[in-house]
């Protein structure tokens, strides 16, 4: 079973962090669906288009450049989403 939990996250009142839990289960695409809404109205709180912010979009132009095959290590530092340590996703 693959379990989320949405936790309040610390930049505006309706930003939400999400934990993903899983026990061997596939991780599907409805799955990455509902987490990309979640980070989508996430972006939109923080990041608010009515005060010329760009929300989810700003999101949305990463998915892209990935898509588009820019390599991840470079959308992660132009979107300034690199964190600390290592990953190897």
């Amino acid at each position: 079973m693959v379990y989320f939990e949405l936790v309040k996250g610390r930049k505006s009142g309706n930003d939400k962090l999400v934990k993903v839990y899983s026990y061997g289960e596939v991780f599907t695409v409805e799955d990455l669906l509902r987490l990309l809404q979640v980070f989508f109205e996430s972006e939109d709180s923080n990041y608010p288009i009515s005060q010329g912010k760009e929300g989810r979009v700003m999101l949305l132009k990463a998915i892209i450049d990935v898509y588009s095959g820019i390599p991840l290590e470079k959308v992660l530092q132009k979107y300034r989403l690199k964190r600390g340590g290592s990953s190897n996703a």
